[in-house]
């Protein structure tokens, strides 16, 4: 039997080390690449998901966040007399639109369960509900030549999508969160959702609506 030098020896133990190293945590990247806290109503973890990976992430698996639990960055105006409200689609449409917070209520409505992301700061994974944009555009009657549509917030805030983008089915106006009334502090009397998307976009106390 041939005999292994001291020196093998050690060029062998590092060889399995390095194995062991770095075998071990590319496999626990691959797997792990987010990783689920222990609290599992702690979503957290997801403020780290880029554009593409919010675009294409099941929230589906995911807890409901509480309304109690939902994150507020911007608490905009103080008081908001409903009584005196109006929302106005207008611009590139052949009807424009003032709705009062009645006949918003009157539309058909949608429900959705969409995550929310702040990147670094928080996510959030509510239930909302609310009117379809795609309900107010069509009633509109937008123009062939239409190709945005802006959102604007009381507070001046604004946010702009391409028109094929308010048309979809997960871009809506929530006037509902987990079942309730929608509060102040998170856009009462309604604000943006916007699925697949940070919530930048996400206008809040939504007053005026304008295609273009």
């Amino acid at each position: 039997m041939v005999g292994i030098s001291k020196h093998e020896v050690r060029l062998l133990f590092i060889v399995v080390l390095i194995i062991a190293i770095f075998g071990s945590s590319c496999g626990q990247y691959v797997t792990n690449s987010i990783t689920t806290p222990t609290n599992p109503n702690d979503l957290t973890y997801l403020t780290s998901l880029d554009g593409s990976q919010l675009a294409a992430f099941d929230n589906s698996k995911l807890p409901v966040t509480s309304i109690e639990d939902l994150h507020v960055k911007n608490y905009g105006p103080k008081v908001i007399d409903v009584t005196n409200y109006h929302l106005t689609v207008d611009g590139l449409v052949g009807t424009p639109l003032i709705l009062t917070y009645g006949e918003i209520l009157g539309y058909p409505t949608v429900t959705q369960v969409v995550l929310m992301v702040c990147p670094t700061f928080f996510a959030d994974n509510a239930e909302w509900t609310g009117v379809l944009v795609s309900t107010l555009l069509t009633e509109a009657v937008v123009a062939p030549k239409a190709k945005e549509v802006t959102f604007y917030g009381m507070d001046g805030y604004h946010r702009t999508l391409t028109l094929t983008e308010a048309q979809s089915e997960g871009v809506f106006l929530a006037y509902m969160v987990d079942g309730q009334v929608l509060p102040n502090e998170h856009g009462f009397p309604v604000r943006l959702v916007v699925k697949g998307v940070f919530g930048d976009r996400w206008v809040k106390w939504v007053t005026h609506v304008k295609i273009s």
